[in-house]
């Protein structure tokens, strides 16, 4: 074969016989084409979410910065800080009407209130500065406000009910007794009781005569009983005819002062009155009294409460309070020795309300007192008596007496046109003693 047959015969070999070999360079076919341009999209979609991703997580990173920024207080925070403030000048201003506190009570109380606000505010701005999540004080103030706003209404409502017991200062009399500072020089009080229950009366019998001299510098108390049938003259009434103490107040509480005045030659400028409603509730409130008595005895139904008391120290509620002064037919000496009962009552009381628990029950002892105790002592005199012993919380030393007479017979009186009664005749020498003991007081 000729060179140029060879030649054709291997062209026509490589061109239509056996398969020739994939171009390794050749394009890919349509689905090749079609599986890269999705993966194209996917790549596109994917760095666009991303690309929103940063922008969304920039923007809240840069929301959190604003709300962080360095001295930024949230709104929230700012208002409870306004509510806070206005809480503390209210209560700031409520205790200052009552005024009960001593001036160094009210500069602490100042203090304590302007530190609490400092305090929430210096929480707020170390909040405001951290971009960790810290306490703003919400807590605080919120707290704070309402125990704030509480206390302040309380103070308003214990001034409301001291200012409903000073009846004296509203009826306009007594304005020379009101001149009088009780803080600064003795002074004499006469506590009657009346034996009603209820609202109090402007004229009724007094069943309790007891007189208060007392020595606030000293912290000294003297309680002088008087009994109730003691026979004495009604000065501006009975004339040179005598009555009975008790029928005095018949005639007004001016005229059962202006009795025991003539009968111990002194100067008694208050009073105050209460009932049986107000002692029992104010035994109450307290949680009850612990009474000194001399005799054991049983007191009877007509008493309120049957019960026994035994010589020394008793614990007594309200109605069994009551019944111990009450009681008289089952005492050796009767009305006498009732008197001394009323005494130790009295000063069992005293110790009670001179002691800072008072402070505990303040509120609802005086709401216990208003509608059933009056006094003509002025609301600004009644708050400075407290006022003093808030200041020192001095014990006070307490002694008693008692006027003593004969009780054994009748005379006539004045008040009384149906015979002679049973009296207690004065016995001068136990009057001129209690004068003795008065003017020591003084």
């Amino acid at each position: 074969m000729e060179y140029r047959d060879q030649l054709k015969y291997i062209k026509s070999h490589q061109t239509g016989g056996g398969k020739k070999r994939p171009d390794r360079k050749r394009k890919p076919d349509r689905v090749q084409e079609y599986r890269a341009e999705r993966r194209s999209e996917r790549r596109a979609e994917k760095r666009q979410r991303g690309k929103t991703d940063r922008y969304e997580e920039k923007g809240r990173k840069k929301g959190r910065q604003e709300d962080h920024r360095p001295g930024r207080i949230s709104p929230v925070n700012r208002l409870l800080w306004k509510v806070q403030f206005l809480a503390s000048v209210f209560l700031f201003g409520a205790m200052a009407v009552l005024g009960l506190l001593p001036m160094k009570y009210m500069a602490g109380l100042l203090l304590i209130l302007a530190t609490l606000l400092l305090l929430v505010r210096g929480m707020q701005k170390k909040a405001a500065r951290s971009r960790k999540k810290t306490s703003s004080g919400k807590g605080l103030a919120l707290i704070a406000s309402v125990l704030m706003i509480v206390t302040g209404f309380y103070s308003l409502k214990v001034n409301a009910a001291i200012d409903k017991i000073a009846v004296g200062e509203e009826s306009g009399n007594y304005k020379e007794e009101h001149a009088l500072s009780v803080t600064d020089r003795p002074f004499n009080v006469y506590i009657s009781g009346i034996d009603v229950y209820g609202e109090i009366t402007k004229e009724s019998r007094s069943d309790v005569n007891l007189i208060a001299t007392v020595n606030p510098k000293k912290h000294k108390i003297l309680l002088t009983t008087t009994p109730r049938d003691y026979y004495v003259k009604i000065p501006g009434v009975s004339g040179d005819q005598k009555d009975k103490l008790t029928h005095a107040g018949v005639y007004g509480i001016d005229t059962s002062i202006a009795t025991l005045e003539n009968l111990y030659g002194i100067d008694i400028p208050f009073y105050v009155r209460v009932n049986f409603t107000s002692v029992e509730e104010i035994v109450d409130v307290l949680g009850g009294v612990d009474v000194e008595s001399e005799l054991a005895f049983t007191t009877g139904e007509e008493a309120g409460v049957v019960m026994d008391v035994k010589e020394g120290k008793n614990h007594f509620n309200g109605k069994e309070a009551l019944a111990f002064v009450r009681e008289r037919k089952a005492l050796p000496t009767g009305d006498n020795q009732r008197g001394k009962n009323q005494q130790a009552l009295l000063t069992g009381l005293i110790r009670e309300t001179m002691s800072p628990k008072i402070l505990l029950h303040a509120n609802s002892m005086i709401n216990s007192v208003a509608g059933n105790a009056d006094t003509n002592m002025s609301e600004k005199q009644m708050k400075a008596l407290i006022r003093m012993q808030l200041g020192d919380l001095k014990g006070w030393e307490i002694e008693s007496v008692a006027a003593a007479g004969d009780d054994t017979g009748k005379k006539k009186c004045y008040s009384y046109s149906g015979g002679p009664l049973y009296v207690t005749v004065p016995d001068e020498g136990s009057v001129e003693e209690i004068k003795g003991k008065m003017r020591e007081n003084m």
